[in-house]
């Protein structure tokens, strides 16, 4: 049995024109794992000079529209016990190699879950980026790839357990200008979704895809097909899928002022804890005139304490517990002719939020501090 120091993991990476993010990705790596397997599927930039720099064992393919496909590559190469699958744009924070390895030495221990931030405003989710080196462990899937159908099976035939890692994967990759990725996974959302279908996850990747691009009533359409897709499903992963494709869908149509407050409610039933669809309630009710249930659904989200929140399956933009509540409930209140309160409100939006003037401008225009 081996000990956390006697544990080797294997970074494995698949990057194509990645020179912006990939030196920082490489050094968040040094003295955390023994071994960084780079796949490159055809980079014309400094990627590959700075991947050898790091002393990284290079693998040149051609990219073949297939996420797992290339994932695999790499992880077929690699000669530690442990795998660590991360991307480019991530950033991997640990406080030494022995805490990265707490528990994996345990022999029914087939993967372990890391904390994983989508973008800088988001609430931490977990994720299965650390997993044991084993041949029945392969990616699946062309786009958002996954060893999770692996996993299942090992867990179901063999009581394969899975732990939480104290590890965190930072994702750099979801600010600025999105819309050469988008245009990037359109035709591979398209067709995993055509040879998946019954992957909820696709659905609304697709519809939300398309609403970036511009796409607004495919977006609509996507989403309540993926909807009525997973009607009659009960498992815990369905529940929460469909509460998340009730938050696109919604989202979408709140923007052309439809009603949309029985869909919120509904996925709220199923997923009582998606705090976007709380925020979304609020805004739904404030478009109905429901001021004082409006209010109820901020306070309920400005109790959370936001850097507790570790939600699997969404990211929540933390802002939603503090300076968005706040700036909504200061509209709200405005409304209702309360100016003293909602110049309260948005103070505190300020305060939540320093590096958003518009707060400070609201509040001292209705004789509050900024």
């Amino acid at each position: 049995m081996y000990s956390g120091t006697q544990i080797r993991i294997t970074a494995c990476l698949i990057v194509k024109n990645e020179q912006a993010f990939l030196d920082g990705c490489l050094a968040s790596l040094d003295e955390r794992v023994d071994e960084i397997v780079v796949v490159d599927t055809g980079s014309t930039d400094d990627s590959l000079g700075i991947a050898t720099r790091h002393g990284a064992w290079l693998i040149e393919t051609p990219w073949r529209n297939d996420f797992a496909a290339a994932r695999n590559i790499g992880v077929d190469a690699a000669s530690s016990e442990w795998i660590l699958y991360i991307d480019a744009d991530e950033r991997l924070e640990v406080p030494s190699r022995e805490v990265m390895r707490e528990g994996l030495w345990e022999a029914d221990v087939f993967a372990a879950r890391v904390f994983f931030r989508t973008h800088l405003h988001s609430t931490l989710g977990r994720e299965y980026r650390l997993f044991r080196n084993d041949p029945r462990l392969r990616f699946k899937g062309s786009m958002h790839e996954t060893i999770r159908p692996d996993l299942d099976v090992l867990q179901q035939d063999i009581g394969a357990r899975v732990v939480d890692n104290p590890s965190r994967l930072i994702h750099l990759g979801y600010e600025g200008d999105l819309t050469h990725k988008h245009l990037r996974n359109l035709p591979l959302l398209r067709r995993a979704l055509e040879q998946n279908p019954d992957r909820l996850y696709y659905w609304n990747d697709l519809a939300k895809t398309l609403y970036e691009l511009g796409q607004v009533e495919e977006a609509i359409d996507v989403s309540a097909r993926g909807l009525e897709r997973g009607k009659g499903r009960d498992d815990e992963g369905s529940r929460e899928m469909l509460a998340l494709l009730a938050f696109t869908n919604a989202g979408i149509r709140l923007g052309r002022n439809e009603d949309v407050l029985p869909l919120i409610d509904w996925g709220l039933s199923l997923r009582p804890g998606n705090w976007s669809l709380q925020f979304l309630r609020a805004k739904a009710l404030v478009g109905l005139e429901n001021y004082q249930e409006a209010l109820a659904s901020l306070d309920l989200l400005t109790a959370q304490d936001a850097a507790a929140i570790c939600d699997p399956m969404m990211a929540h933009d933390i802002r939603i517990f503090g300076s968005y509540a706040h700036d909504l409930a200061g509209v709200i209140l405005l409304r209702m002719g309360r100016r003293q309160d909602a110049a309260e409100a948005f103070s505190r939006a300020a305060a939540a939020e320093p590096t958003n003037p518009s707060y400070r401008v609201k509040a001292l225009a209705l004789g509050g501090q900024g």
